[in-house]
């Protein structure tokens, strides 16, 4: 057992877009893909940020893009090896086997070249086309892809059961509240939403439960609220960090930041 990640694939006629690209754990990214599409057309991938389980394997393909908002934490964090290793063993669930695995196998993406994704922008796959929404937060540049014609969305960390947003203090909760709320409007009520770690499909009930969990813990509705659950065992303990639920749907935040510090 392992955690979850979610790789979406879009095949147009002329093009394939990959939407993430995973840990980088193994070589064979790529080659599995190729299985489903051919290897005639080439394939593109646009990261929804720019995180290690989101760019691990962006090298394999022809062309990769990530907002440029997120290149600062790149070499230090996102392609920084001794980083990757260190999510690895909360995403592999303390199993040795995939730790042994993915040790011996990661790729080396260091010095992964990535195109800058604007709001707005168009991924014209040939008969298919996605367009980039941005929905910063989680991370400074975070992104969702939107299938206008067919109304689905990929959204990445930013719209999820859990989302986190532990750096973002209480004006930063309810701008994101707002981003989110402005998200629902361009892809409309009816729009289908893969979030990623999730083998799960979402309707946009669940961006509003994100914006009301945002709006209600910036005004302070947050009694009872338990500590945060996370599978990285470094970072577990820290009494500072909470979760607020909306219906099924829950944000993770910082109570120091929104000026918080009783149980």
């Amino acid at each position: 057992m392992v955690h979850r990640f979610t790789i979406g694939v879009i095949e147009g006629d002329r093009k394939v877009l990959v939407i993430d690209a995973g840990m980088g754990m193994a070589p064979g990214l790529r080659e599995y893909i190729e299985q489903i599409t051919g290897s005639e057309k080439p394939i593109l991938c646009a990261c929804t940020h720019g995180h290690p389980d989101h760019v691990g394997s962006a090298c394999l393909f022809d062309e990769a893009y990530l907002s440029s908002l997120d290149y600062p934490r790149l070499e230090s964090f996102a392609l920084n090896p001794e980083v990757r290793l260190q999510d690895l063993e909360g995403f592999a669930l303390g199993s040795p086997e995939v730790l042994a695995y993915c040790r011996e196998h990661y790729l080396d993406n260091r010095g992964t070249k990535f195109s800058e994704i604007t709001d707005g922008q168009v991924f014209d796959l040939g008969g298919v086309s996605l367009e980039a929404v941005a929905l910063p937060g989680h991370s400074d540049g975070h992104f969702t892809f939107f299938n206008r014609d067919e109304g689905y969305v990929f959204t990445g960390d930013g719209i999820n059961a859990d989302v986190h947003l532990k750096k973002l203090d209480r004006e930063g909760l309810l701008v994101y509240a707002a981003s989110v709320r402005r998200f629902m409007e361009r892809t409309g009520e009816r729009a289908i939403l893969y979030p990623a770690h999730l083998p799960a499909a979402f309707s946009i009930e669940t961006a509003r439960d994100v914006a009301a969990a945002c709006e209600e813990v910036a005004e302070g509705r947050t009694q009872g609220d338990p500590p945060g659950e996370t599978i990285f065992g470094r970072r577990a303990g820290d009494s500072r960090i909470r979760m607020h639920y909306v219906h099924n749907t829950c944000i993770v935040y910082n109570r120091e930041l929104i000026g918080r510090t009783d149980s």
